[in-house]
């Protein structure tokens, strides 16, 4: 009997084929028709916003803002490769139409099915109630920092994506001022994800009951997005299928699929809007749910304690809550605003040389302060310092707002404890971005177990942990903007570029620690878990690039090991020790890391040796006695000889043998050991890797 789900995947893939062929096909003319068109629309929205009377201007927004869910569709389609023929042209058309939307092309690329699978699952609960409206902003959070793949594509992606932002916001500030950054993008970006949080609930109802749902919106809509209503469910039915409709053609297989089947359920725009509810569920999702519970329930049958003990166990203690109740709200927003807010400032404030210097000054004094006083000192304790260097570390640790030294380490900790599993609170395993910084936002199911008693013992950290919120706003914010501000004047500078800009900056770069340490470099000491030593990463980690060693070796005050590695926590903490600041430096032995480079190197050797042809092992072998080699070589001509007590078939070799075939012909039935190891020629390791390749039978030893 076959499976629920695969006959209606079955009807939606004949549904699909049995479209006529030439509705398959792409057109270049007509897909590049489209984007011009699109591109105009956009363009005439930006000078009706332009030139309407105030009055009159949620009319231009409303036309701009939905123009721009056109440039969104073709992006969407040329990550789904449903635009050109060129897969080259579409990725380089696709990201450009998302960058003014601040969407990396990589996540709407078919390889990243499983991470749209996984976000469309989590927005799908909200675009069902009375907040659906929010659900495209909350996609937007997580398309771009859930990554679950990671490739130089994505680098790329997300690369385009930082530059355009950071090259677009100052300049549109610089030029139009910030109303008008508001004016032109920032409100009808918001009229865009209204009607993109619309298109998220079409998908949503994309099937009623066991039919395919299309939604009928205004006119209007429907022309200024390219008929996104219609390519959201075609998406959806083409899941199912190989046969792929291009995006400029979606109007026309709609019209073909309507005619042909009656199984087609239409809605109008007004019932969209007003449908909410948990009883909306994709058709295919229910199927599973069905066949999931099934086969739930007869495991159920032969154990079910075990399963109810199973099933309690892995409960969430955030199953059935919202997901705003899900966010840590006062760290998400802190992280967000602070980039905006350093944005803002350094395209409004005049440049001043000497603010800028004592921003890199305060970016740099923090970044020290948290690698080699909360990391290295607090943390690992691969030394000890008096306390006047704990306090004054303490204190530049503070300015980084990376949280007290007590919290911190003990999230670090847990960290090399727990690396690479559930219980790894930056856990690299969860995706890319998860590391970098959303660990922050979620609520966490549980807090890792950490022992940090030795820290709460210390009267400098308690101090800290208890002072923390006043300190790092007086020395991160205030200390750089009264010393820009009192000495030449610049307090606006001194606030947005010394204060919250180097701050943002230090973030990210100790944030790359967790990040991307865990997937950019080299596993030199070990392969065990992810982290990899990498020169470039230790120049924006402030020397903590090299983290293979570190994870391997973590009570070492070291990271860059070598005395030419870029690590200014290794040169601080030695320089404070020629002076009995700092003491106690621990060391591992020399010899550990040359044993691990050496494991390192076997196991690379071994993996290179495995993907060569070294010939059949001796052991699988047949075996002969002499005269049963002679009997074999008269009886069947066989061109065989002896080394090492090893027959090799040297027939195909025989006219390639640099010294001639002559040499061959008078070795055939005999034993050439002598003359293959220097009687005649002492051969080379070239020539024993050819002949190994020849063996096929070993000679029985005489006892």
């Amino acid at each position: 009997m076959s499976s629920p789900i695969v006959s209606v995947q079955e009807a939606l893939k004949d549904m699909v084929s049995s479209l006529p062929k030439d509705l398959f096909e792409k057109s270049t003319s007509r897909a590049m028709r489209r984007l011009l068109v699109s591109i105009g629309l956009v363009t005439f929205g930006a000078i009706m916003v332009h030139c309407l009377p105030w009055y009159l201007l949620p009319i231009g927004w409303l036309f701009m803002g939905t123009a721009c869910c056109g440039i969104f569709s073709i992006g969407y389609a040329c990550g789904k490769n449903l635009y050109f023929k060129s897969r080259s042209i579409n990725y380089l058309v696709g990201t450009i139409c998302m960058l003014p939307l601040m969407y990396n092309l990589e996540y709407w690329k078919e390889k990243s099915t499983l991470t749209q699978s996984t976000v469309r699952d989590y927005v799908s609960e909200l675009t069902r109630g009375k907040f659906w409206w929010l659900s495209s902003p909350l996609q937007w959070v997580s398309s771009n920092f859930s990554f679950k793949t990671f490739s130089g594509r994505v680098v790329f992606s997300i690369s385009m994506l930082y530059l355009f932002v950071a090259v677009f916001f100052p300049l549109m500030t610089y030029g139009v001022g910030w109303w008008g950054l508001c004016k032109f993008y920032l409100i009808p970006l918001v009229v865009y994800h209204f009607w993109m949080s619309t298109f998220l609930k079409v998908s949503t109802l994309s099937f009623d009951g066991d039919r395919p749902t299309f939604i009928h919106m205004p006119k209007f809509v429907e022309y200024l997005t390219n008929d996104f209503n219609i390519g959201v469910t075609l998406s959806r039915i083409q899941s199912a299928s190989q046969d792929i409709i291009p995006a400029y053609k979606w109007r026309e297989a709609y019209d073909m699929l309507k005619q042909e089947y009656k199984e087609i359920s239409e809605q109008s725009f007004s019932s969209l809007i007003t449908k909410v509810g948990p009883t909306v569920k994709n058709t295919i999702e229910k199927v599973a749910d069905v066949a999931v519970s099934a086969a739930s329930t007869a495991t159920s049958s032969s154990s079910s304690v075990s399963s109810t003990a199973s099933t309690t166990a892995t409960t969430s203690k955030f199953e059935g809550r919202p997901w705003y109740e899900k966010v840590v709200w006062t760290t998400t927003i802190f992280i967000f605003a602070t980039p905006l807010i350093s944005m803002y400032g350094m395209a409004t404030t005049p440049f001043n040389v000497k603010t800028y210097i004592t921003a890199f000054l305060s970016y740099y004094i923090a970044g020290i302060g948290i690698t080699a006083g909360y990391h290295r000192l607090f943390s690992h304790r691969s030394y000890k310092a008096v306390w006047p260097v704990r306090f004054v570390l303490m204190l530049m640790g503070t300015t980084a707002f990376e949280m007290s030294v007590i919290d911190w380490c003990h999230d670090h900790r847990a960290h090399h404890r727990f690396t690479d599993t559930d219980k790894d609170p930056y856990n690299i395993k969860r995706g890319f971005w998860h590391a970098h910084m959303g660990w922050l936002i979620w609520k966490r199911e549980e807090e890792p177990d950490a022992d940090v008693s030795d820290l709460k013992a210390d009267w400098v950290l308690k101090f800290q942990h208890k002072y923390y919120f006043p300190l790092s706003l007086a020395l991160g914010i205030a200390l750089p903007m009264w010393i820009c501000g009192h000495f030449w004047g610049d307090w606006r500078g001194g606030f947005f570029v010394a204060g919250v800009a180097s701050k943002v900056l230090m973030m990210q770069c100790t944030f790359c620690i967790n990040s991307l340490a865990h997937y950019l470099g080299e596993a030199t000491y070990t392969d065990q878990r992810t982290p990899r030593d990498s020169a470039i990463t230790s120049l924006v980690t402030f020397g903590e690039g090299y983290h293979n060693f570190h994870h391997e070796f973590p009570y070492d005050y070291r990271n860059g090991v070598h005395l030419s590695a870029y690590d200014p926590g290794k040169w601080l903490i030695c320089f404070l020790s020629w002076f009995g600041l700092s003491y106690d430096l621990k060391r591992f032995p020399q010899e550990l890391f040359r044993k691990g480079k050496i494991q390192m190197a076997e196991k690379t050797i071994a993996k290179e040796r495995a993907k060569l042809d070294w010939g059949l092992p001796l052991t699988e072998l047949p075996s002969y006695d002499m005269e049963q080699f002679k009997l074999v070589v008269k009886q069947q001509s066989k061109k065989w000889l002896i080394v090492n007590n090893v027959i090799y078939d040297v027939e195909r070799f025989a006219n390639e043998h640099p010294g001639g075939e002559q040499y061959i012909k008078d070795y055939i039935g005999k034993d050439a050991t002598k003359a293959f190891d220097g009687l005649v020629y002492n051969h080379s390791y070239a020539a024993r890797n050819i002949l190994d390749t020849l063996r096929v039978a070993t000679i029985k030893v005489q006892q």
